[in-house]
């Protein structure tokens, strides 16, 4: 993928909030509410034609109208990467995050080598931060 596609990647991807007429603070039963009365305009049952703003439409309300892939979607969307939604998800599933319990694991000699090497180096807030994907 050359520089310009991955830039423009999440600007190619239509925003499923704006593409079922909602806001990210809107709670599951308006968003329900908003795909059903699209679903009334645009259904393929109720239209002649084949439409393509269908797909988008069911796309958006499988992703937004469930918890946790919404909840994948809006950590998506504020990262602001030049990855596609769906490219994103998959790397997601990919990825590993073990959670350590250094209390018990490390024995009280070297617990208190690990403790003075944390206030050393100061890592505990960067390391926490990046424990909790806010970097």
């Amino acid at each position: 993928m050359d520089l310009d596609t991955q830039h423009n990647a999440q600007t190619q991807v239509p925003d499923y909030y704006d593409v079922l007429q909602c806001s990210h603070r809107s709670t599951q039963d308006q968003i329900h509410r908003s795909y059903r009365q699209l679903a009334l305009q645009h259904h393929p049952d109720k239209t002649s034609s084949n439409n393509p703003q269908w797909d988008v439409i069911r796309e958006a309300y499988e992703t937004i109208g469930d918890d946790l892939k919404r909840a994948q979607y809006d950590r998506w969307r504020m990262s602001k990467l030049p990855v596609p939604f769906k490219q994103w998800v998959r790397s997601q599933a990919h990825a590993v995050h073990w959670a350590f319990d250094y209390q018990r694991a490390i024995q009280s000699d070297q617990k208190k080598w690990w403790d003075a090497r944390e206030r050393r180096e100061g890592a505990g807030d960067l390391y926490e931060k990046f424990r909790h994907y806010e970097i």
